[in-house]
């Protein structure tokens, strides 16, 4: 049987060695959080690059949709001077495109804003002038000036109104707004 002696010498290297070992254990050990937070930082970065993709590719669609909601005002309008002319064939054309144009907004989820008797709500309906009203209470739509369109949730055109509100009357019964 042979017997190995422990030097002092062997013993110090061995210790110097778990020294070292315990140091590259540490540096991996940084390492591999290093690289951790690395991958956490990117799939942050790659995800925060995707969400603004997605609202760049909503601001354009929202841009041509807003022209073609344009386009379809113009063909209304064209449609309402032509109704008063006697040209049927024309206003048939017109109303043919209209509907085509109309089935291309609501295909890609646009509707209009329902305006005309509801409360007014600034957040769908821009008011462009104030009406004395008795028919309508306070603070109700009472004409669509341009008409407003919603995309799923989010308005990309609002409507343009006119909005109710009481006379204000003196004590002795004379209107104020007169």
């Amino acid at each position: 049987m042979i017997v190995l002696e422990e030097t002092s010498h062997d013993s110090s290297e061995i210790e110097s060695l778990k020294e070292q070992l315990k140091k590259e254990q540490a540096r991996a050990e940084e390492y591999l959080n290093n690289f951790k937070y690395l991958l956490a930082e990117y799939d942050n970065y790659r995800k925060q690059v995707e969400k603004d993709l997605e609202i760049k590719a909503r601001e354009e669609v929202e841009k041509l949709l807003v022209k073609l909601i344009d386009l379809r005002d113009d063909y209304v309008r064209a449609i309402e001077i032509a109704g008063k002319s006697e040209t049927q064939t024309i206003v048939g054309g017109l109303e043919s495109i209209l509907k085509n144009l109309d089935g291309i907004l609501k295909e890609r989820g646009v509707r209009e804003i329902d305006a005309v008797g509801k409360a007014f709500d600034p957040n769908i309906h821009e008011a462009v002038s104030f009406v004395n009203s008795e028919e309508y209470p306070e603070n109700t739509v009472t004409a669509e000036i341009r008409k407003g369109y919603m995309l799923s949730n989010r308005v990309i055109r609002p409507s343009l109104v006119e909005v109710s509100k009481k006379a204000h009357v003196k004590s002795n019964g004379d209107d104020l707004d007169g």
